[in-house]
């Protein structure tokens, strides 16, 4: 399986200098403001990179000044650095970005490494670019250290689906064309679900979608994703003659008495539940190799989160899951080396990886959730 294995990060937001070692299984769990969802940001933004999105990553969340430790005249300029376990081999992609006079971010540096026999062999991408260079050097060979970190940053997914308010992308209908993958936010979850349900090669992952609903769910019979402007009965999205782009497609569903009802009629709880199981339960072909998730237990009835977390576990092998949390009960149904405690000390973000020999004697007593209660775990205000 390709892999994330080590993560350093330098001046950015709360990560002043941080190195953090990743597994199969991660669970990162702090306080407001520790630094959880800005690790989960670096995340988002790696992705990014290959699409040459920086640009625009940057503005949206305010510029530059707002992105670097303290503001960039105490820290000018962040840096990255990300480990990969490949199939061809280790990797490494490495940058350095720095504040421009426009409240911007531009390359200070980008390359990638191999490990060699003799050691690192790296292959600077350049110096000054607005935008990663990582697509353009992958153009001219397919199995170069480019290639495969790009192969790899594109399967990097991030998922936050707390908006279920009337108007939230949950709810609202998708275009018919949107359905290749599941969007971060869920904002075209009905689409996907539709093309999924169409699908003949897909149709064991349907199924399995469709039981995990019934179980947190016995009143739902059926997910029943529709066209809104086109014959439900006769719309396929593999019809050559039909005018996808026109279309949008709503989430319906029918209850035990075979009523129909719409989306709002979800509760939020049942709604972010269907959303995660349908990130976990996405066909081979499609199953990114890292998902994070933000607050995964919001609104969650325990049996459903039980259920998550047996997801989690059968996905490990493939994918690696990284979970950012507030929840001390969601640590009950983890290992003690799969839990990251993040605390901030005078200002910038630590990351501690829980050692299971520390607290075999307590955990003979106590659940780990009432060891982070009674603060032996650390990552309380």
């Amino acid at each position: 399986m390709k892999c994330i294995t080590q993560l350093h990060i330098n001046g950015y937001l709360s990560l002043k200098d941080v190195t953090l070692e990743l597994t199969s299984v991660n669970v990162i769990i702090g306080a407001n403001g520790s630094g959880k969802s800005n690790l989960l940001s670096l995340l988002r933004l790696l992705p990014l990179l290959r699409t040459r999105s920086l640009r625009r990553f940057v503005a949206d969340l305010g510029g530059a000044d707002t992105l670097l430790f303290r503001g960039g005249k105490i820290t000018p300029e962040l840096a990255a650095d990300v480990e990969i376990e490949h199939e061809r081999g280790r990797l490494r992609y490495d940058l350095r970005l720095a504040r421009t006079q426009a409240d911007a971010l531009a390359f200070a540096d980008e390359g990638v490494s191999r490990l060699e026999a003799e050691g690192w062999s790296r292959q600077s991408l350049g110096v000054g670019h607005t935008e990663s260079l990582l697509s353009e050097t992958r153009a001219g060979d397919r199995t170069s250290p480019p290639a495969d970190v790009h192969d790899v940053l594109s399967r990097i997914s991030f998922y936050h689906v707390h908006d279920t308010s009337p108007a939230s992308p949950l709810r609202s209908a998708g275009r018919a064309n949107d359905h290749r993958y599941l969007r971060s936010d869920g904002s075209n979850l009905a689409p996907y679900l539709f093309a999924l349900s169409q699908s003949e090669a897909h149709r064991a992952e349907w199924r399995l979608l469709s039981g995990l609903v019934r179980r947190i769910a016995p009143f739902i019979k059926e997910l029943a994703p529709t066209p809104v402007n086109a014959d439900p009965d006769t719309f396929r999205l593999d019809d050559p003659t039909a005018d996808i782009d026109r279309v949008t497609i709503r989430l319906d569903w029918i209850d035990e008495h075979d009523q129909r009802y719409g989306v709002h009629q979800f509760s939020d709880g049942t709604l972010r539940a269907i959303a995660l199981f349908t990130a976990l339960t996405q066909p081979g072909d499609r199953l990114p190799t890292f998902i994070s998730i933000d607050e995964p237990e919001l609104g969650l009835h325990p049996s459903a989160l039980t259920l998550l977390v047996g997801l989690i576990r059968s996905l490990a092998p493939r994918c690696q899951i990284l979970l950012a949390t507030q929840s001390p009960s969601l640590l009950d149904h983890f290992d003690p080396e799969e839990v990251i405690v993040a605390d901030r000390v005078d200002g910038a973000t630590r990351f501690t990886r829980l050692d299971p020999g520390t607290l075999s004697g307590w955990l003979e007593d106590y659940s780990m959730s009432e060891l982070f209660d009674k603060n032996l775990l650390g990552g309380r205000p």
